[in-house]
């Protein structure tokens, strides 16, 4: 049987669900990581906010846990953030932006208005 190559290797891998499982839990660890680093929320922090203990948000973060759509959800609303997901064609590049919808005055307040000098 002929040595394979690297790249051999990880497109043989790329075909297995659990590749795909393990991205996943890598992305959304370092995001749960770079909101709690933004936000100066320890992992303690996150485990009162989250009703469990330490080691299980170490665990979380190690990547160790077997999530779900619950407690991806939990750890997301603990941060104040939303969950979301999205499917793309295979092999497409991604690109995440988003937008915070900002309201009027007008609209929290309908017939409130703002003076103006000038």
């Amino acid at each position: 049987m002929p040595a394979r190559t690297f790249k051999q290797l990880f497109e043989e891998a790329e075909k297995q669900p659990g590749f795909w499982k393990e991205l996943a839990i890598i992305e959304l660890t370092e995001e749960l990581v770079r909101a709690m680093d933004e936000q100066g929320v320890s992992r303690s922090e996150l485990a009162r906010r989250t009703g469990t203990s330490p080691a299980y948000i170490t665990k979380v973060l190690r990547g160790n846990a077997n999530f779900t759509l619950g407690s991806m959800t939990k750890l997301a609303m603990a941060l104040g953030l939303e969950l979301k997901m999205h499917l793309a064609p295979r092999g497409a590049a991604t690109s995440w932006r988003d937008k915070l919808e900002t309201r009027r005055l007008e609209d929290v307040a309908p017939g409130a208005r703002t003076s103006q000098t000038g």
